[in-house]
């Protein structure tokens, strides 16, 4: 796009997360919208502040301090449509990742069908399930009230039936809502929302209205092979931030700040994520992963169409043994280039959730930390897999769908301290298959942009052009075994001249060089049956290919890729594909 600004606003966009509080300053550089600034600090929605806004207020003074420009005085930030040069912004977007996830139990008609829907639906907003029934649980009905009480939720998730379809058997799941909710103190008692048969609304309101607070959401299964989540996602994002408000200090003040417009940081990153999808050519889509302290966000999307799942037992930080919890600890000493004991690596990791803000001080204990973000992304997206678009092609079981472009943020990646363990720690937890640009979100700006872009979808559309997103590069993954020799013949086309053909061969990286911001056309020729998206053994011309910081990657590992067990040898390994990427 093309659009010059000629009278565009300057723009704080304040991302407050459970590690860290962010304040991002943009504004207009020569016609066009840029990134200019952020300011940084720890959160303080937790001890000993216990309040989210002192966190605000200091990343709003250390964002002043780098620009040179009045935001914050003892009036407060200044935010005014007409700002007089070198004061305060013309406008503020917020967003927020921050607090325990609120708990739910979800309550569907059908496992399959209507409990299917409900569960992703809890799954789109940083929230956690802590109990689930249907019309077939096999418990008693006394187990099924007595774990509701047991588990006491903040809120109660329920769907069923089709519009004008079952309506019996969704009242019935209905009284075993309202015989727990009599026995849950008043002060205790959950808020309810059904998004299932709309003919129900008023027999649900008498029979749960006077217990609680009943909410309505349009039906997310109007019929059997339809589902409709988004007007039920948008009405559980305003009962999750009410409920995050009674007990985050500052909360609704931070809200008011932003004139009511609060985004959760994942449905803000979707937004971003949703638009690029509308860029690249079908069927391709777009992957996005944020991996944070506390939640791990995976967003998908193919032609605007988006699936979002936040997983608020999977980080980096505070969530740390939610990973831990499911993975066998082999999975995370495989991407360990160092003869570390057991004990060492799970001292360090157990550590980690008490001190979320910490950072390693050997190379031994970076080594273990940059394992953990990948296995905490590789579960994420292990299980986000059934949840995306139907139309989503994939070329084996288990892998991911072909994307075109994929997404990565979060600081454990980002701000890895060399760049090749940044890609490295994405095409290993990832696997992305066929052709992708890889784009790595180095500032953090994913949910602030997402949160923008309702004020002003101009100023998300420059920056994301600009350099504040960094592309790694086109990385080329053949998916499929070999039988030994060269597995692709790659012939690169820079400025109309044809370079030396370049042979590849099956357990490696090999890097061609492409500079940042160069473009190539590539003819891709698989020697084997492998597939790169085109059809196994099939080549043709890759148009217009774009160079990043690491060229051209191929990435000819196969898929799932297989690390040597044996400790001299996955040494061996883990070096010589770290070193690919640094020659």
């Amino acid at each position: 796009m093309n659009e010059s600004v000629q009278h565009g606003q300057s723009l704080i966009a304040i991302d407050v997360g459970s590690a860290n509080t962010r304040a991002h300053f943009f504004d207009v550089v020569e016609g066009r919208y840029r990134f200019l600034a952020t300011g940084e600090v720890p959160s303080t929605g937790g001890a000993p502040a216990f309040d989210i806004n002192l966190g605000v207020l200091e990343a709003l003074n250390r964002l002043q301090e780098l620009i040179g420009r009045t935001l914050v005085s003892s009036e407060g930030l200044h935010i005014s449509p007409d700002n007089e040069g070198g004061v305060g912004a013309n406008a503020v977007s917020a967003s927020f990742s921050a607090g325990q996830p609120v708990k739910l139990v979800t309550v569907g008609l059908l496992e399959g069908v209507s409990l299917d829907s409900v569960n992703k639906l809890a799954g789109s907003n940083y929230c956690q399930v802590v109990g689930s029934f249907n019309l077939n649980d096999r418990r008693k009905p006394e187990a099924i009230i007595d774990s509701i009480c047991q588990s006491l939720p903040d809120m109660i998730l329920m769907a069923g039936g089709t519009n004008r379809g079952a309506s019996r058997s969704v009242v019935r799941l209905a009284n075993y809502i309202a015989l727990a909710l009599k026995l849950i103190p008043e002060a205790s008692r959950p808020q309810v929302l059904f998004a299932g048969n709309e003919s129900l609304a008023e027999e649900l309101d008498q029979l749960l209205g006077a217990l609680t607070r009943v909410h309505h959401a349009p039906n997310i299964r109007p019929s059997l092979d339809q589902e409709n989540l988004t007007p039920a996602e948008q009405k559980l994002r305003e009962l999750a931030f009410d409920v995050q408000a009674k007990r985050l200090t500052g909360l609704q003040e931070f809200r008011g700040l932003a004139e009511g417009e609060l985004h959760p940081s994942a449905a803000a990153m979707g937004r971003i994520v949703r638009f690029f999808s509308t860029v690249v050519d079908p069927p391709k889509g777009v992957l996005g992963v944020d991996l944070g302290a506390a939640h791990t966000t995976v967003a998908a999307a193919f032609g605007g169409d988006q699936r979002l799942r936040v997983f608020s037992d999977l980080g980096i930080g505070g969530s740390l043994s939610g990973m831990l919890a499911e993975t066998h600890l082999s999975q995370i000493m495989r991407w360990i280039p160092y003869d570390l004991s057991d004990e060492a690596v799970l001292d360090y990791l157990h550590n980690k959730p008490l001190f979320p803000n910490s950072l390693p001080t050997s190379l031994e204990e970076l080594a273990i930390e940059q394992a953990a973000a990948r296995q905490v992304m590789r579960l994420a997206i292990g299980k986000s897999l059934a949840l995306l678009p139907p139309d989503a092609i994939y070329p084996l079981p288990g892998t991911v769908p072909w994307f075109d472009r994929v997404l990565v943020s979060g600081a454990a990646v980002s701000r890895a301290p060399r760049l090749e363990q940044s890609l490295m720690m994405i095409l290993d937890a990832l696997q992305p298959v066929g052709i992708a640009t890889i784009i790595l979100d180095q500032n953090n700006l994913s949910a602030p942009l997402g949160a923008a872009a309702g004020l002003d979808a101009l100023l998300a559309v420059q920056v994301l052009e600009s350099n504040a997103f960094m592309n790694l590069g086109t990385v080329i993954s053949p998916v499929g075994r070999g039988r030994g020799g060269p597995l692709l013949r790659i012939q690169v086309v820079r400025n109309g001249q044809k370079e030396p053909v370049v042979d590849v061969h099956e357990g490696g990286l090999r890097v061609i060089p492409l500079p940042q911001g160069q473009v190539a056309d590539l003819y891709v020729q698989p020697l084997q049956n492998v597939n790169i998206g085109l059809g196994p053994g099939r080549g043709g011309w890759v148009r217009r290919v774009v160079g990043g910081a690491f060229g051209l990657v191929i990435d000819a590992r196969g898929r799932p890729i297989q690390v040597p067990s044996a400790f001299n040898q996955r040494r061996e390994a883990l070096l010589a594909w770290q070193e690919a990427l640094r020659s």
